[in-house]
């Protein structure tokens, strides 16, 4: 079983919300308060009905009590009894899988589908959850779902706090798995056996309050049978399944760290049997990396346990669940990444994998850079020398004031060259990102490329004149930085090398060569600075983030002093658009 599609109206930050799902795992990124935790809880309301539910004043989008709260799950592969015309067949649905389409009649090449939906009445705040079709829109009273068939659909969700899992108390996914019959009985023997106990232990400690409630009782004419004695009562002591919990030899589970306690129940709630449908809100919580990748590979694909009969063909259960961590995403599959976006109340969730060029682009994607997914907004540096200035400058503007990248909800990543930074432009911008892309131009981009990313609302910084970023800071800056430059070059490389690649290029221009470093003041021409630059691009003097953002710590005191030059208008740009 496995759901199709979701649509949510008016509920907490969803105003409305429109998803298809994939079949097997859906792991839900994006910024925070971009309404991932609330679809998770919408799945799980509209799965999981409850008799006397009241809702609250905040479950309604925006306060707005002029519409309902509305959830609407559709569910593919239910049991065969449940189509039967005396249960929901009447009621069923079409799943057009290849069509990614949902139509209201069953019919042939379509799968048999079974919309259920939660409303929460905005005047009593009461939920009530029915069968739903378009066929049944009209009805005063839709018909409702049985509440043992409401157990074969409901979900698991692993929360931060897993303890209440690892003991057989009340909806404890213990209580689904083994017998429940044969436990009261065993339960209902413990009792016994401690009232017993307790009868024949030393009882002086309740000696004295025994008989002065006795002879007291006497005297205000109290007739007594036998004798007055502190013994177990029968309704107090009696021993509950929410007292059993599972204990490694003395220890009880609920003891462990938090990742224990989770790797534990996400393990029993995929064995329970029931609906697979598992729901994770961040997934990361208490874990390791080693642990997250063996959690993830577990939920896509749990192995059988010995003695359990493997299922060929089988599918594989559906999972939703929600992430911060850039470990998770590169874990996972791009199929099984969707970017969740909310703006002025309207909710998207779109595929990573079918946003992108391929699927190989997109995987590859993922795997270069997961925080630019985790991010609101992202500026792509070029390649590493343009990701290290990014970051360099966040700390400059950060020292004297200015708001940090991250307050502004912004991720400086590196985009992996051209044409890399192009495409993963695009790919972004088409999962609803905002995004601005850093590049040279000693190798630009295509114009077609750049033109598209355009198009879709990015933002491209070019420097110009066919120069890198290298090039372009030895032409704009004052002669001091370029002697500051250099001697950062020295130290990321050697004096030796330094100077012994700056003759040569010297040389090959025909330029007058550098006797020693430093540099004299002669040299503050546009030819020595282009064969500066020339060779600090080709050597790579700068080509480490680390490297970019040591530059960037030269290159900032200046800006100001040389604010009609390229470098500093494009970076006064970057400013603005950060600050937008």
């Amino acid at each position: 079983m496995r759901i199709v599609r979701v649509e949510i109206q008016n509920f907490r930050g969803i105003g409305t919300l429109d998803w298809h799902p994939s079949p097997g795992m859906n792991c839900l990124i994006g910024p925070g308060d971009s309404t991932k935790t609330t679809i998770l809880d919408a799945i799980e309301l509209a799965l999981n009905p409850r008799s006397n539910y009241l809702g609250d004043d905040t479950d309604f989008h925006n306060l707005n009590f002029d519409l309902p709260v509305r959830v609407t799950v559709t569910l593919v592969g239910i049991p065969a009894e449940f189509c039967v015309d005396t249960r929901y067949g009447l009621y069923l649905r079409g799943w057009d899988e290849t069509a990614a389409r949902l139509v209201d009649e069953p019919g042939d090449g379509l799968l048999e589908a079974l919309s259920v939906r939660v409303e929460i009445d905005p005047s009593t705040l009461e939920g009530r959850w029915a069968i739903y079709n378009d066929r049944l829109a009209g009805d005063v009273d839709p018909p409702s779902l049985r509440y043992k068939d409401a157990l074969q659909l409901a979900t698991t969700r692993l929360g931060p706090y897993a303890e209440r899992h690892l003991g057989w108390g009340r909806q404890s996914i213990l209580n689904r798995i083994g017998e429940g019959g044969r436990m009261s009985e065993q339960l209902a023997s413990a009792s016994r056996a401690a009232r017993a106990a307790f009868k024949t232990s030393n009882k002086d400690v309740f000696a004295i309050p025994t008989a002065r409630a006795e002879k007291l009782g006497k005297h205000f004419s109290v007739r007594v049978r036998e004798a007055f004695t502190a013994e177990l009562d029968v309704q107090g002591s009696a021993i509950t399944s929410g007292g059993v919990v599972l204990h490694d030899g003395d220890l009880p589970l609920r003891t462990l760290g938090t990742g224990s306690s989770r790797l534990i129940v996400s393990a029993l709630q995929h064995n329970a049997g029931g609906s697979h449908i598992a729901l994770v809100d961040e997934i990361e919580h208490g874990l390791e990396p080693h642990r997250i990748a063996r959690l993830l590979k577990y939920l896509r694909n749990p192995p059988a346990l010995e003695g359990d009969a493997a299922t060929p063909g089988a599918a594989a259960p559906q999972t939703f669940l929600t992430t911060h961590s850039n470990v998770v995403i590169r874990e996972l599959d791009a199929r099984d990444i969707h970017a969740v976006r909310s703006h002025e109340g309207r909710t998207q969730v779109r595929s990573v994998e079918q946003t992108a060029e391929t699927p190989e682009v997109a995987q590859r994607q993922l795997r270069a850079s997961p925080e630019a997914f985790l991010a609101q907004r992202i500026v792509i540096g070029e390649g590493r020398t343009e990701c290290g200035l990014l970051r360099g400058l966040d700390a400059c503007w950060i020292a004297e004031g200015k708001d940090s990248f991250a307050l502004r909800g912004v991720a400086a990543i590196d985009g992996g060259g051209v044409p890399n930074a192009v495409t993963l432009t695009q790919s972004l911008l088409d999962l609803g990102y905002e995004c601005l892309a850093l590049l040279d131009s000693d190798k630009p981009p295509s114009r077609d490329s750049v033109a598209k990313v355009e198009a879709i609302g990015g933002v491209v910084l070019e420097w110009g004149d066919d120069c890198s970023t290298e090039e372009r800071i030895f032409r704009d800056v004052p002669w001091a930085t370029v002697d500051a430059l250099v001697g950062l070059a020295i130290q990321c490389n050697t004096e030796d090398s330094v100077r012994t690649t700056l003759r040569a290029t010297c040389k090959a221009r025909k330029i007058a060569e550098p006797a020693d470093l430093p540099l004299p003041a002669s040299f503050d021409t546009p030819q020595h600075r282009a064969a500066l630059g020339f060779t600090a691009r080709e050597k790579s003097w700068f080509k480490t983030i680390p490297r970019g953002e040591r530059l960037a710590v030269l290159v900032y005191p200046c800006l100001e002093d040389i604010s009609a030059t390229p470098l500093a208008k494009h970076l006064s740009r970057l400013r603005a658009w950060v600050d937008g």
